[in-house]
């Protein structure tokens, strides 16, 4: 039987809560476990990573991974102090995963430059140093399918593994939905490395990143993928802009739903 945990990220109440705020609603609504997504930085310090952590453990909350913004890590540029100011950064980041226990980071990558082989190059490069540095703190550093991204088809998956670039993935429902690649072809082609997922609807007339039920995205087949590549992590309810945290308690149900269709079926 698939049971799966289902968690929330504090992105969804972004910019409405402030990041610790949005892990102390995750606690109050009940939710076991967040991926915590750190937007600005200030919130790159041991300071703030001690408040995430006394929020945490005061509400009883697992924090699974962190969220890096793609910003503030340009590990692949080729200008000096901007390639050194973002691997300290980098390394501030993993002391915070540390703190808090969590067991990865989720990152979007490149945003440009896909058809220049020099800088794929070079990115891939930079990849493998964060991934090797990140596996040495005990944390995977994993790479998501994002439609404006680096990571957005199957082959990609295929030439990171090509090249020994160690990193694990994220799954993200709505950004698979957003490309033409078939969700569950992604699910396969991450198979073991798969470490975390984010689950939003998705509709080509609607909003970015929609409440589960409201798209159109085939949920037993997503659900039937990730149970097939063995998949035991959380999946991590990413919303964007909830105003109200009764849209998550709705999607908490929606999915969890589903998830018994899907085991009284297969």
């Amino acid at each position: 039987m698939y049971q799966p945990e289902i968690g929330v990220s504090t992105a969804a109440l972004y910019p409405t809560h402030l990041t610790e705020n949005a892990l102390t609603a995750a606690g109050e609504l009940g939710f076991p476990v967040a991926e915590v997504f750190l937007q600005t930085r200030e919130e790159y310090t041991p300071a703030f990573g001690k408040t995430l952590n006394e929020r945490r453990r005061a509400f009883g909350v697992r924090v699974h991974s962190l969220h890096l913004h793609n910003d503030f890590f340009e590990l692949w540029s080729t200008y000096p102090r901007m390639l050194a100011e973002a691997r300290e950064r980098f390394m501030h980041t993993l002391e915070i995963a540390n703190r808090l226990e969590a067991r990865a980071l989720t990152w979007h990558g490149i945003r440009f430059g896909f058809k220049t082989p020099a800088f794929v190059a070079r990115f891939l490069e930079s990849t493998t140093w964060a991934a090797e540095q990140a596996r040495a703190a005990g944390v995977t550093l994993c790479l998501e399918n994002v439609s404006w991204c680096y990571l957005r088809t199957p082959e990609q998956i295929h030439t990171l593994k090509e090249h020994s670039v160690p990193v694990g993935f994220t799954f993200d429902s709505f950004q698979a939905g957003e490309t033409p690649t078939d969700p569950a072809a992604l699910i396969h082609a991450m198979n073991t490395r798969l470490t975390t997922v984010h689950l939003a609807d998705y509709d080509p007339a609607g909003p970015r990143h929609l409440p589960l039920g409201d798209g159109i995205l085939d949920w037993r087949a997503i659900l039937h993928a990730l149970d097939a590549v063995g998949y035991g992590g959380p999946l991590i309810i990413e919303l964007a802009g909830v105003e109200d945290v009764e849209t998550l308690r709705a999607s908490r149900t929606f999915i969890e739903q589903q998830i018994a269709r899907y085991n009284n079926s297969s």
